[in-house]
């Protein structure tokens, strides 16, 4: 018995079974966090960690934690005082130089809008938004804005730096406003719900999109193959299955997806993270939706049926699979 991190002895009286806990995936997550360790189930070396590098990695997770934590005050203050500075700004703008007596400065009003800005510039900023001018352009990959604070927003990302950490999963952002919307999910609320199918999200404009769907428009065609859509970026997503672009690249296998999403799927697999657990036969998976296919074999129920031999399926893919057999199609 010798510890994975160490190569020390580790006996089972005196160490830490990495899969045999009841959190496994914490534990994966932790040493990768710490060490740049990539640790997988039945990989051939050892499973265990002695007691003195637990407690090492738990010594780190709190100093990471307590460096964010440190930064985190740092930043908060650091906005405080610039938004104090503004709105001292501001205020000279609205007063003037002779007192609170002195008439307001009538604010800049959108025509398309209605929303009012205290200046001209700010006004022409925000206009932009309802044209199709992009300006500003990313000279790594191209994209454009239309303003040039989206683009300094964007241009973080390519330099892999993520300064902002979620103290409870310990997922890194490089924007902060990514963090405060991340740590939505773990408090579970979802404000913004769908009249129609009581789906629920953690952001208006994600309901606004979801609406989208319940109407019968689609207003975004593929020029390839004419297919519609009724979300803009439902055919950003799809224009890539033509071009074959993958932006979205793993750090440790270098495999790429067309997808954000798709590659969260995929880094779990290097964590060996499965959060998704039935709860009859205690099976995981690492999607929602894997689980969800799984539960119902539980309950014997067979919604697919093929039309033509009234072969009945618990998952629709098997359907599709099945009916192949039916078209002659090898594809």
């Amino acid at each position: 018995m010798e510890c994975r991190l160490c190569l020390g002895p580790a006996p089972a009286e005196s160490s830490v079974s990495i899969f045999g806990n009841p959190h496994p995936e914490r534990l994966v997550q932790r040493i990768w966090t710490c060490c740049q360790i990539q640790v997988k189930r039945g990989d051939g070396l050892p499973d265990t960690v002695c007691l003195s590098c637990k407690t090492n990695l738990e010594s780190l997770i709190s100093f990471r934690k307590a460096c964010f934590r440190s930064n985190e005050t740092s930043q908060l203050r650091l906005d405080d005082c610039l938004k104090i500075k503004t709105e001292e700004v501001l205020l000279e703008d609205v007063i003037g130089d002779d007192g609170p007596s002195s008439p307001k400065i009538p604010r800049k009003k959108c025509k398309i809008c209605s929303k009012t800005f205290p200046s001209e510039s700010k006004l022409v900023s925000h206009q932009k938004r309802h044209s199709e001018e992009k300006p500003f352009k990313c000279d790594i990959c191209l994209k454009s804005f239309n303003q040039k604070s989206y683009l300094d927003s964007h241009k973080k990302r390519h330099t892999g730096i993520k300064p902002h950490k979620c103290e409870i999963c310990l997922k890194s952002f490089a924007l902060k406003y990514k963090l405060e919307l991340h740590k939505k999910l773990h408090t579970g609320i979802k404000p913004y719900t769908c009249d129609i199918c009581l789906k629920s999200y953690i952001q208006k404009y994600q309901l606004v999109s979801h609406l989208k769907t319940h109407l019968d428009k689609k207003p975004y065609q593929c020029e390839v193959c004419l297919k519609s859509f009724s979300i803009k970026y439902k055919l950003v997503i799809h224009l890539r299955s033509h071009t074959g672009e993958k932006p979205y690249e793993c750090e440790i296998c270098s495999k790429s997806f067309s997808q954000s999403s798709s590659l969260v799927r995929h880094l779990k697999s290097h964590t060996g993270e499965k959060p998704y657990k039935c709860e009859i036969c205690s099976k995981s998976y690492i999607q929602k939706y894997n689980l969800v296919e799984h539960e119902k074999l539980h309950t014997g129920i067979k919604p697919h049926t093929c039309n033509i031999c009234l072969k009945s399926f618990v998952c629709k893919y098997q359907l599709v699979r099945h009916f192949k057999f039916h078209t002659g199609e090898k594809p």
